[in-house]
C-alpha cells in the first residue's frame, strides 16, 4: 500500500517496532478521544462522514480483533490463506458489530483487549518470523504486515474520530 490518501500514513514504511509502539498507545488514545462526549454526539453521523465517532472506534476495534486473530495462524501455519475481508461501501467490515451499536465502554474494552492480544503475540515473534507468508483473498502478505496494518488502521480511525467530532461540534 502506498501512503494512505485519507490519513497520510505510509504503512509500508513503518517498522514492526514503531507499529508496536503505536498499538500500545491505542487504548489510551481512543479512551481520550471519546472521553466526556455526550452519547448523542458520539452516535451522530454528519452528512459528510460514513460513521459516527463511536462508529469509527467500533470499526477500529473490529479491525484490530480481526488482525489479532490472523497473527497466530500466520506464525504457526504454512502460508495460510484467509478469505477476502468483506467490506461495505464505507469500508466497514461486513458482519461486524454495527458501528453505532453498543456502549462506548464496551467498544473501548474491545480495543484494549485486541491491542493486548496483538502486543502479546508481537513481542513473542523472532525477527525472522515477520517474513512468514500468508494470503488474504488474492493479496500475498507477510506477517510484518499485520502490526503495520494494525497501526495504520488504529491511527486512521483516530483521525476519523477527530474529523467527525469537529463536524458534529463535540
Amino acid at each position: 500500500m502506498a501512503i494512505c490518501p485519507v490519513c497520510g500514513i505510509d504503512e509500508a514504511g513503518l517498522s514492526v517496532a514503531d507499529a508496536t509502539d503505536a498499538i500500545r498507545t491505542f487504548p489510551r488514545r481512543y479512551r481520550e478521544a471519546l472521553a466526556g462526549v455526550d452519547d448523542d454526539v458520539l452516535r451522530a453521523v454528519p452528512p459528510c462522514e460514513p460513521a459516527s465517532m463511536l462508529g469509527a472506534a467500533a470499526v477500529a476495534r473490529d479491525e484490530l480483533v480481526l488482525l489479532a486473530g490472523y497473527l497466530p495462524s500466520v506464525l504457526t501455519g504454512a502460508a495460510p490463506v484467509f478469505p477476502p475481508v468483506p467490506v461495505d461501501a464505507a469500508g466497514h467490515l461486513v458482519g461486524a458489530t454495527a458501528p453505532t451499536e453498543g456502549e462506548p465502554d464496551g467498544v473501548l474494552s474491545g480495543i484494549a483487549a485486541a491491542c493486548r492480544a496483538l502486543i502479546e503475540q508481537i513481542t513473542s515473534v523472532p525477527t525472522s518470523g515477520w517474513d512468514r507468508p500468508f494470503t488474504v483473498g488474492d493479496e500475498p502478505r507477510t506477517a510484518g504486515w499485520i502490526p503495520r496494518h494494525a497501526a495504520h488502521e488504529g491511527a486512521h480511525h483516530l483521525r476519523d474520530i477527530a474529523r467527525v467530532r469537529a463536524a458534529v461540534g463535540g
